[in-house]
């Protein structure tokens, strides 16, 4: 496992970037496995995936998105556009040598993977969503997100910088607020354990009693130091920002694709997990119109957070696809 407080520090595309390794033993198969973290998260929530998947013969690169952890903070809230964010990816590739990689992304991550299936398909051997549904974007996501869940919605309260300010008072408890898994009762991102108004507008929950919480933590204390104290020296408006500039991602898709998107030809792995009610995996079934070539599997008595919950479960489906698609 690579030492998450010492990464290498790389600039590609006008940014540095704090970049983690694990390569393995014998010679690495030829394409590299890209992890791309969701928020609020960082490459660090992939720790559990780097052993296994090095010992299956892949040369693992995962990095703290531009704007947290050890990666440099950009000033402009248009420095977090999608396009900004797959330009790095291409040019980690380009940094150590390869013409594809394999992308895995989880949450937010995974709409970076599915932009480079969109965008730079070339440059990807295939990909991975985890917790992560494709999402065409027939009007701007906010207008979207206002009409089918009202002004509350975690979109529009991301916006916000009165959300940014609640985050940052305490990241500690922001992230125990976000990191727990279902008991039964749901968790802090649907209680009602469905894809709901009242799910999609969560996150003012933060603002209730700790005690009014329901599941429990899956983090350490150590862990959750990591997170908290790799925030308290970012803030987390760096993230906040990624969702903060998907009106301008959605431009940019009507300029290059006004005719609707192109099909994924690469291979395409959609997770999904059991007891995830926000980014449910009923809505990988929509991929027949967006992928030619892939399958889903769903992860059992896992919550959103799949990578850290069910560790074991998803490096096994993880390492049977990679031997699949690699062979």
């Amino acid at each position: 496992m690579p030492d998450f407080h010492h990464p290498q520090l790389i600039s590609v595309n006008g940014v540095q970037l704090a970049v983690y390794e694990q390569r393995p033993q014998g010679e690495a198969k030829p394409w590299p496995v890209l992890l791309c973290h969701g928020m609020p998260e960082l490459a660090y929530s992939w720790r559990h995936q780097f052993a296994p998947l090095a010992a299956a013969g892949f040369h693992v690169i995962a990095l703290d998105m531009r704007g947290v952890g050890y990666s440099q903070v950009l000033p402009n809230q248009e420095d977090y556009t999608l396009q900004q964010r797959l330009g790095d990816l291409c040019g980690l590739l380009d940094h150590f040598g390869y013409e594809q990689g394999i992308f895995i992304g989880h949450d937010f991550g995974g709409t970076i993977v599915w932009g480079m299936g969109l965008y730079h398909q070339e440059r990807v051997k295939a990909l991975c969503a985890c917790n992560s549904p494709f999402a065409d974007m027939p009007m701007n996501p906010l207008d979207l997100y206002n009409q089918l869940y009202g002004p509350n919605n975690y979109f529009a309260y991301f916006q916000t910088q009165a959300c940014e300010d609640k985050f940052n008072e305490d990241p500690a408890r922001t992230f125990r607020f976000y990191a727990r898994r279902d008991t039964g009762q749901g968790t802090n991102l649907s209680r009602s354990r469905q894809h709901d108004a009242e799910s999609i507008g969560h996150v003012h929950w933060i603002h209730d009693a700790e005690s009014s919480w329901p599941g429990e933590l899956i983090l350490t204390d150590q862990e959750l130091d990591y997170y908290a104290s790799a925030y308290a020296r970012t803030g987390f408006g760096g993230a906040l920002n990624w969702y903060r500039c998907l009106p301008l991602d959605y431009e940019h898709q009507k300029q290059v694709y006004p005719n609707g998107l192109p099909s994924i030809e690469v291979p395409v792995l959609a997770v999904g997990s059991e007891l995830d009610f926000i980014a449910a995996h009923h809505f990988y079934d929509l991929l027949d119109g967006y992928c030619s070539n892939w399958k889903k599997v769903v992860i059992v008595d896992a919550g959103h957070w799949t990578q850290q919950e069910q560790p074991q479960a998803l490096n096994r489906v993880l390492v049977d696809w990679l031997q699949e698609v690699s062979g």
